[in-house]
């Protein structure tokens, strides 16, 4: 059995989700009259199965050679989940970001932000695909 003090992969499994339903939380706080915290309560819930399903799987002994139908299906649901809640917290992060621009100056300032960060990631990915173009040209 694995131990959650010697597991590398223990932030992107239970701390970044454990944040993420508290930030979720939050924002059902402000949205509670609007049909988005529907979605965001989805998105916990797809958190919750994400986190109970990696329990599950750290909980199981390493080297058995033979593995149970029963926990390929849990990693599979595990990783169906949290691929899900990640692409939907980001999702919902935008919502609700854009929402909260229509009244607020902050949420302009962060979207302002997060474009020109969008812009100069596309400038850094032309730049390395120029880079890389020049790379297979000389072979």
């Amino acid at each position: 059995m694995k131990s959650l003090l010697n597991d590398e992969n223990i932030i992107g499994c239970l701390y970044a989700p454990l944040a993420m339903i508290l930030l979720l939380g939050i924002m059902i706080f402000f949205h509670r009259k609007k049909s988005f915290k529907y979605v965001y309560m989805f998105n916990i819930f797809l958190y919750l199965i994400a986190i109970v399903t990696y329990f599950i799987i750290i909980a199981q002994p390493i080297g058995l050679g033979y593995e149970s139908p029963i926990i390929t299906a849990i990693k599979f649901i595990w990783l169906i989940s949290i691929f899900g809640a990640y692409v939907l917290s980001i999702s919902s992060i935008g919502v609700f970001v854009v929402e909260q621009a229509q009244r607020h100056m902050w949420a302009k300032v962060v979207l302002g932000l997060a474009g020109l960060a969008v812009v100069i990631g596309v400038i850094v990915a032309a730049g390395y695909a120029v880079w890389f173009i020049k790379v297979i040209g000389t072979f």
